[in-house]
């Protein structure tokens, strides 16, 4: 309800924003205008009476089942990531096959940067306290596990069921896409975003990464000769998967206004970048120079890499947020 203050001499109106949370939302930001003279109607983007919008934005407090499933994920990412980049000729210990230590590296460092991202995001959910921090995470959890759940399913003639580790990554893979959807449309974060002009270099980052995604997953044998070194039909369509979650991310990463909303995803992108860049230059010899696959390799992780640092790092992009409308 509106109320006076006393300033230079003269009564000011200002606004009293009367809040109405729920049991488990949490007051993410107030702000209350001061206006130099009485409030009529509602306070709604800029008036031509000079006064400004009061803004209160409520957002779902992030709950315990937020912090299980990053705690969960974040623990099975650390589990394949670690023995497959730390001891790739035992990456059998974690994963369903066992793959050459190249592939095991580059497999890792999707796992070791998942989870680096699953980390910052249990980190956040206690540190912020509220959904729209770990949004995209969220996300990023969800649409990587859907997808390398389709691809297992899509060769299930890869799998020695006999194995414990097939179990579990069918198992994993079967509740992990299920309760990320279930947190990121039912639990706040789909509709805690924060809109802003997109960015152009994010937008060109989730295109590259959506194409690749596409060419692995659609036309597999193409993306095999293209490959910079060997794989199969299996290790190509389960390669899709984090480039599709990537390049999702990547959209909503362009597009979200709030930099702590940006940083934990764009932190794991950069992590994956960089990890991938340090296996293949371990594992150099197989690569060939006068190849221009190893060439376009190496110069669009290190180019992925400087993007990513700078929008991690350094100055915001120069995107505005978007603008209420005015009221009449």
């Amino acid at each position: 309800m509106p109320g006076k203050v006393a300033r230079g001499g003269g009564p000011l109106t200002y606004a009293k924003p009367e809040l109405t949370a729920t049991p488990h939302s949490t007051v993410e930001s107030v702000s209350i205008c001061i206006f130099p003279r009485p409030l009529h109607a509602r306070c709604s983007g800029v008036h031509p009476g000079g006064f400004t919008d009061v803004r209160v934005r409520m957002t779902p407090a992030v709950r315990g089942s937020f912090r299980a499933y990053f705690g969960l994920v974040g623990l099975f990412a650390l589990w394949v990531g670690a023995w497959g980049y730390l001891a790739p000729a035992e990456v059998g210990r974690a994963l369903p096959w066992t793959v050459p230590p190249l592939h095991a590296r580059f497999i890792a460092a999707m796992y070791l940067a998942g989870a680096l991202a699953m980390g910052l995001s249990l980190w956040a959910s206690r540190a912020a306290g509220f959904v729209a921090s770990v949004r995209i995470p969220v996300a990023l959890a969800a649409l990587w596990t859907g997808a390398l759940l389709v691809a297992s399913l899509l060769h299930l003639e890869a799998f020695d069921f006999r194995k414990p580790q097939v179990w579990f990554w069918m198992g994993a893979y079967a509740v992990y896409p299920v309760w990320g959807g279930w947190l990121y449309f039912a639990r706040g974060p789909a509709a805690a975003a924060e809109r802003r002009r997109p960015d152009p270099l994010l937008l060109a980052l989730a295109a590259l990464c959506l194409l690749l995604a596409a060419a692995l997953f659609v036309l597999p044998q193409a993306a095999m000769q293209a490959w910079p070194w060997a794989i199969s039909p299996l290790l190509a369509t389960l390669y899709a998967g984090p480039f599709f979650a990537y390049g999702v991310s990547a959209l909503l990463l362009a597009s979200e206004a709030r930099r702590e909303a940006r940083a934990i995803v764009l932190a794991s992108m950069l992590a994956f970048a960089l990890l991938t860049l340090l296996a293949s230059w371990l594992h150099r010899p197989l690569f060939h120079a006068d190849a221009p696959s190893a060439w376009l390799w190496f110069g669009l992780f290190s180019t992925a890499a400087a993007v990513l640092a700078w929008r991690l790092l350094g100055p915001t992009a120069r995107t505005s947020p978007s603008r209420p409308r005015p009221g009449p």
